[in-house]
């Protein structure tokens, strides 16, 4: 990976057994009800860790920034996030820039309107042509409030800055975008294996 660019890995989670967990995957899985819930958060924190393990040879140890963002103490200059939906997994990484990703199984939903209504910016609000478009718009926003950590408070703001964001191909039945706060950003998209 060279600065300037962002990493997007695809993960299939109903392929393949993922390497053993640790201690802390383990312990938060297990506070999932159902088993697939378990399994799909197992085997995207385990894809997570072989691909941030690709771009350092400093220790996985993760920390939580004060917005609840996940990092690398001892490489903080890799950026990543991560984003699960049904069997598909986005992981993001990027070299000293902040990144967010999403991915969301399009599903029927009869109130996507007024969910926009109440979540989006309102210019972005307003220009929703129907769900599909509105899951489009969503997986872009949510892209955008990941990198900059706000979290649920960041939603409903307008776009401030030169962003980079980009929608990606999750397969179908998926919506999902990447997003970073840097104009001109080049987006390599990469298929993670089907052995972890």
């Amino acid at each position: 990976m060279t600065p300037g660019e962002i990493q997007v890995w695809r993960i299939r989670l109903d392929v393949a057994e993922p390497p053993p967990p640790t201690a802390g995957e383990s312990a938060r899985a297990a506070r999932f009800r159902s088993a697939d819930m378990q399994r799909r958060y197992l085997r995207s924190h385990a894809a997570l860790r072989s691909i941030l393990g690709r771009e350092t040879d400093a220790r996985l140890d993760f920390a939580v920034s004060p917005t609840g963002k996940p990092f690398l103490p001892a490489a903080p200059h890799v950026k990543f996030n991560l984003s699960h939906s049904h069997e598909m997994a986005l992981v993001a990484v990027a070299l000293e820039v902040e990144i967010g990703v999403d991915v969301e199984a399009v599903r029927p939903m009869v109130d996507f309107r007024e969910i926009a209504d109440r979540f989006f910016p309102a210019s972005e609000a307003a220009q929703v042509a129907g769900l599909a478009d509105f899951f489009r718009r969503w997986t872009r926003l949510e892209a955008v409030v990941k990198a900059t950590g706000a979290g649920l408070y960041g939603l409903g703001a307008e776009l401030q800055g030169e962003w980079t964001i980009q929608e990606i191909d999750a397969g179908f039945g998926y919506s999902a975008a990447v997003a970073a706060p840097l104009a001109g950003m080049r987006v390599t998209i990469c298929d993670f294996g089907v052995t972890l």
